[in-house]
């Protein structure tokens, strides 16, 4: 129990001290000791102490040989302390005003991890993971060589993934709501966008359920001709990327329906001509 309250008055001492040092700074208008102690923070690891007195004393030492040690130290402690957003604006800023700086690099790239960081789970409006996957583009273009370029590529796959994941999700929506013809144009946009989506198959198929739907159940008369052309390509597509899908029963029974729903309305179409020839002749339709 002694030992206990000894650690702990240890720590509330720590704190005190640290609680003076930086309010001695914060009153202070010594740029230098505001600087000096602000440093000794970031070293400490103190970095919410650190990051107000940069702030602080950032303007006074603009233009100076020590404006670019700020910056990145700034930077690095809002990076540290988990201040993303702030972090990859300050290491932006950094790399682009200091490009031949040795830390440059290793600035882009926590600017574009940062900026990765800030995408939201997939349901969430996605532009800041387009703006995070134009980031980390941009690092592995400026640093093809870094060591860094992998793990950047590795994070474009995850958010390409997420941006899939969201076309999908959506066009499935569409489909489950019945609006087969924005649900058909939604999952091929997604497959032309995504050629090598995992939903590739998937997709393919709610395209073909889609079309059949909209082909025989939401179409004027004049439209099925090409509706139906259209169920019957997308069965032929779906086939042949996946021979051997996992959905080829269901899909080749859409495939007969479409198929004699198309000879009926050929039928159709040829007496609806005939009794127009017909009335133009004055002559009975047989």
């Amino acid at each position: 129990m002694f030992k206990k309250l000894g650690v702990l008055i240890v720590v509330m001492m720590v704190v005190v001290s640290c609680n003076r040092r930086y309010e001695r700074a914060m009153k202070s208008t010594d740029k230098d000791l505001i600087l000096q102690t602000a440093n000794e923070f970031f070293a400490e690891g103190k970095y919410a102490f650190a990051i107000e007195l940069y702030s602080k004393v950032a303007s006074s030492f603009s233009g100076t040989d020590e404006a670019a040690n700020i910056l990145y130290n700034s930077a690095e402690a809002n990076f540290q302390d988990k201040n993303y957003r702030l972090a990859a604006h300050q290491f932006k800023n950094f790399y682009v005003t200091n490009p031949a700086d040795p830390r440059a690099e290793d600035a882009a790239y926590k600017s574009a991890y940062s900026y990765y960081t800030d995408s939201p789970k997939y349901n969430l409006d996605q532009t800041s993971t387009y703006s995070a996957m134009s980031e980390l583009q941009s690092f592995i273009n400026m640093f093809p060589e870094s060591p860094n370029v992998a793990q950047a590529n590795g994070y474009i796959d995850e958010l390409r993934q997420k941006l899939e994941k969201k076309a999908f999700e959506i066009a499935k929506i569409y489909h489950k709501t019945m609006k087969f013809k924005a649900a058909a144009i939604a999952f091929d946009n997604m497959l032309d966008e995504y050629p090598d989506t995992k939903f590739r198959e998937e997709a393919m198929m709610y395209s073909l359920r889609s079309k059949y739907e909209l082909a025989l159940n939401y179409s004027r008369f004049e439209t099925e001709e090409l509706r139906f052309q259209n169920t019957i390509t997308q069965h032929k597509l779906l086939l042949k990327a996946f021979p051997e899908t996992k959905y080829k029963d269901e899909a080749d029974k859409l495939l007969k329906k479409t198929e004699e729903a198309l000879v009926k309305h050929r039928e159709t179409a040829v007496k609806i001509e005939e009794h127009k020839k017909a009335v133009a002749n004055n002559t009975p339709a047989k």
